[in-house]
């Protein structure tokens, strides 16, 4: 601490000194300007411990050296400014003599200084590891929601487009089975019947014509699932030029399928019409296992 910003305690602790005349400039400076303020304990203080040093000066005049009678006079001094404290021994006041001041004092000070920067450094590293944690585990919290959440939105995407996908299908259903009733409902109808094969003992098929409509549509059940790479096609057997390809569908499970396909042929006679099995995308020209068959109604 600074002289000139000493507080109360330390200007009481160069009472003792002041009595013996011992301060240096700049502590009497303060202790002068500390009584100037009206600190009137300290000037009381101060003028006792004046008398009593001037009366241990007379009784210890004669006894030993000057400086063992300063040693003395310092250690009544001090015991009689703190009249709790254990007397010290004649060298420690000796010591404290030659320092102009308090040594113990001045370690205390220095040590209690030093600890509380101690503390000080060591609350703070302790402050900034508890700060640096929490913001890490802060982080890996927000990291691990918003993978949670980027989770969860790409959960719903995938949700979107299977339901997207799902009412295109029933969109596409529902336009076929539409067609399918304004072609049954035609006046001009005709149906062609398909018996079901060895391939597909279960299954059957029709197929309606409507050539007010411009419309054909083919309705089978109980097909087998269509395995990968296959597709199902129909043909139209003509007198004049054979099989000709009526449209491609897949069955899934024996489930029922309806499916626009493309009329008879203009000015031809249709004789058979047939379901084969075919690589993915069809043919021109049937080349796998038949599955169905029928000869048209009559007009």
């Amino acid at each position: 601490m600074a002289v000139n910003s000493m507080d109360h305690q330390a200007i009481r602790e160069l009472l003792p000194l002041a009595a013996l005349d011992r301060l240096e400039p700049d502590e009497a400076r303060a202790l002068e300007e500390h009584l100037r303020d009206g600190c009137d304990e300290c000037a009381a203080v101060l003028r006792e411990l004046h008398e009593v040093a001037a009366a241990l000066a007379l009784n210890l005049g004669q006894e030993g050296s000057e400086e063992d009678i300063d040693d003395r006079i310092w250690q009544r001094l001090e015991a009689r400014l703190y009249p709790g404290a254990e007397e010290p021994s004649r060298p420690a006041a000796r010591e404290a003599g030659r320092a102009r001041r308090p040594a113990r004092s001045r370690v205390g000070a220095w040590r209690a200084a030093t600890a509380v920067i101690a503390a000080g450094i060591v609350g703070i590293a302790i402050y900034a590891g508890l700060m640096n944690h929490r913001l890490r585990r802060a982080n890996q919290e927000h990291q691990q929601t918003l993978a949670a959440m980027a989770s969860r939105v790409n959960g719903l995407r995938a949700e979107l487009i299977r339901a997207r996908g799902e009412v295109g299908a029933l969109q596409r259903v529902l336009g076929d089975r539409i067609r399918l009733e304004k072609v049954l409902i035609a006046p001009d109808l005709r149906l062609t019947r398909l018996a079901p094969l060895a391939p597909a003992p279960g299954a059957g098929a029709i197929v309606a014509v409507s050539a007010t409509n411009k419309a054909a549509v083919f309705r089978a059940a109980g097909l087998p699932a269509t395995p990968p790479g296959k597709t199902y096609e129909l043909w139209w057997i003509t007198r004049e030029h054979g099989p000709v390809a009526a449209g491609l569908f897949q069955a899934e499970n024996g489930l029922p399928v309806v499916a626009p396909v493309a009329l008879p042929p203009e000015g031809e006679h249709v004789l058979l019409s047939a379901v084969t099995l075919e690589p993915a995308g069809g043919v021109s020209k049937p080349t796998g296992a038949m599955y169905l068959k029928g000869a048209p109604g009559p007009a």
